[in-house]
């Protein structure tokens, strides 16, 4: 959320929504929002709450160089939310990062861990193209695993699609409005894509994230380069 067009959702929808919260971060709010520190592999950069500053009416995440010697090459950021929601709609004005190899976004996501079900709706700009993102939902398809010692492997539905903006070049409006009967994504109003395919499995309550990490994978995010 922030000034230029806050979690109220200033563009309408598809469907009502009765207002929750929202946060202009004018400070970090830490009864809000909860840095995290850990990685995981395929991830370039250690999380830490060193990248996370507000100043101006601004939430900036960012990306950095490690010190040498350290385990990953970069440091990046989860932002985790402290509430969660079962169903609702999310905005948030944003403005994503730039540089190949680079992935900010906006998830929503069920956090325990290790994750013995797993529920996920992802925002991802992938700083290989300034205009595309991809919007994703992961659910588990299996029997959910109790008390499990490793995470399940989720089933999930990526789809690359073009933003109609230069998503680093200002501030848009993101949307995610999650019911029972799809997830529909949305930029400064536009409906970008409906998801409904195993939407019976998706009802787990999750946290919001705001995220910027590195990714590994160039045939993906592209190669990462230190610039």
């Amino acid at each position: 959320g922030g000034t230029d067009g806050g979690a109220g959702g200033g563009y309408g929808g598809s469907a009502a929504f009765a207002f929750a919260w929202q946060d202009n971060f004018d400070t970090l709010d830490t009864s809000l929002w909860q840095p995290q520190s850990f990685t995981w592999d395929g991830n370039q950069a250690q999380f830490t709450p060193d990248n996370v500053s507000v100043a101006d009416g601004k939430l900036t995440i960012s990306l950095t160089n490690a010190p040498s010697g350290s385990a990953k090459p970069y440091r990046g950021v989860e932002l985790r939310s402290t509430k969660t929601l079962t169903y609702g709609k999310v905005s948030a004005s944003m403005r994503f990062a730039s540089g190949s190899g680079v992935v900010s976004g906006l998830v929503l996501f069920y956090t325990p861990y290790p994750n013995c079900d797993w529920n996920e709706i992802d925002i991802e700009h992938l700083g290989n193209s300034s205009e595309t993102s991809q919007l994703n939902c992961m659910v588990y398809t299996g029997t959910p695993v109790p008390n499990c010692t490793t995470s399940v492997t989720p089933t999930q539905d990526p789809q690359v699609v073009n933003l109609g903006v230069d998503a680093e070049a200002a501030f848009h409006q993101y949307d995610i409005e999650w019911t029972p009967a799809g997830v529909k994504f949305f930029v400064d109003g536009a409906l970008l894509r409906t998801w409904t395919a195993n939407i019976s499995l998706l009802k787990l309550p999750q946290n919001i994230l705001l995220t910027i990490w590195a990714s590994s994978s160039a045939s993906w995010a592209g190669p990462l380069d230190n610039s």
